[in-house]
């Protein structure tokens, strides 16, 4: 037999109720269970729809479809990374090269003309700040639109990394350029290279950020439209 259009959603529904609520998490799920509801509901026709959805979640073990929407979600998170070293190259293969290397050079002169060796790191630590906050009111009313994929959800990754971005500018503009005290010796000079090893990877990032965001959002609009559920 095959399902029609009401007993499809009602399987969404049933689906939802253990916890999957991403729309396209529930129709990856979907995929894998109509066929197998279609068959048990074939061969026992009195086997009323809920009961069938049972029988398959139990046939796919105590995890249930976690490990459905564990593979699925492994899958747009690798596609993101994808998405990041993509445009990472493309950056460094392109004149838009010019922008990250022209700061670091308008930084690094007017750290000279302020007779300030460190003065860069303030800027860049400042310029970083800004930029995080550009990409956070930029995004941030996107976010209602998109919050019920997984496709988009997995992107909020890229606001993680400014959380963690946003630490690292405080505690290096405090330990690098102020505590000049606290500088001496292996260690503190490993946590120093450690602060400029992760304020260059930010640094770079900001400028790769919003073509990654645009293409998650890109992939959650061809959803929408394959599913018709905004």
């Amino acid at each position: 037999m095959k399902l029609n259009k009401p007993q499809i959603e009602q399987l969404k529904t049933l689906i939802s109720y253990k916890g999957y609520t991403e729309i396209d998490v529930q129709f990856e799920i979907l995929d894998h269970v109509a066929c197998k509801v279609e068959v048990m509901m074939q061969d026992n026709p009195k086997l009323s729809l809920p009961d069938a959805f049972q029988k398959v979640h139990a046939s796919f073990g105590i995890f249930g479809f976690s490990e459905l929407e564990e593979s699925y979600k492994k899958m747009i998170q690798k596609r993101l990374w994808g998405y990041y070293w993509t445009a990472l190259k493309d950056i460094f293969l392109s004149y838009r090269v010019i922008f990250p290397v022209g700061l670091i050079y308008l930084f690094f002169q007017s750290s000279i003309l302020l007779k300030d060796s460190k003065a860069w790191l303030l800027m860049v630590i400042v310029f970083l700040l800004f930029s995080f906050f550009w990409v956070v009111v930029r995004y941030w009313g996107k976010h209602k639109k998109y919050k019920k994929y997984a496709s988009y959800i997995a992107s909020n990754s890229v606001f993680q990394v400014i959380n963690f971005g946003v630490i690292v500018c405080m505690q290096g503009h405090s330990f690098v350029y102020r505590q000049q005290d606290l500088q001496e010796g292996i260690f503190a000079q490993i946590f120093i290279g450690s602060i400029l090893l992760a304020l260059t990877f930010l640094y770079i990032s900001i400028f790769i950020l919003p073509t990654v965001l645009d293409r998650s959002i890109s992939d959650t609009e061809a959803l929408i439209k394959v599913y018709g559920e905004g």
